[in-house]
């Protein structure tokens, strides 16, 4: 029994190390990142609100915001981060009501100046009427570099 109790504890104390381990490797990837999808200007934001809590935000060429208000983050390889979407929204007025549910963004070959991005599934489509839909679309291998601080 006593074997048993300290194992669970050495099995505990790596649990919250390697969580330790996730967050600081985050932590440091905080900030802006720029890149191209679809031949047009985006920003992909991490910002670190406390410290077990991340807001990921795509911003297109035109300042419109998709911000990811919940998440689940893993870590797959040690430069590799999955982010469960489950809840995510647009920052217009206008689609207020859209809120998306699903998704994953995938953060891998990171790097303190360079990653990789690939979005997938955010949906499901919203519909504001007959003729106007909003989405996020998918985004597949997305090279993204870090926007220099001017501090």
């Amino acid at each position: 029994m006593k074997n048993i109790l300290v194992l669970v504890l050495c099995l505990i104390m790596s649990n919250n190390s390697f969580a330790q381990e996730k967050q600081e490797s985050l932590s440091q990837l905080s900030g802006i990142w720029i890149g191209k999808a679809e031949g047009q200007p985006m920003k992909f934001e991490i910002l670190d609100k406390t410290p077990n809590s991340f807001t990921f935000s795509f911003i297109n060429f035109q300042n419109e915001r998709f911000t990811i208000l919940k998440s689940d983050i893993t870590t797959k390889e040690k430069n590799e981060f999955v982010i469960s979407i489950k809840e995510a929204k647009f920052s217009s007025q206008r689609y207020e009501d859209c809120i998306f549910s699903t998704g994953t963004i995938t953060l891998s070959d990171a790097s303190h100046d360079n990653m990789k991005l690939n979005l997938r599934s955010v949906g499901p489509t919203c519909f504001i009427s007959y003729d106007v839909l909003v989405n996020m679309n998918d985004i597949k291998d997305l090279i993204l570099t870090k926007e220099k601080s001017n501090k």
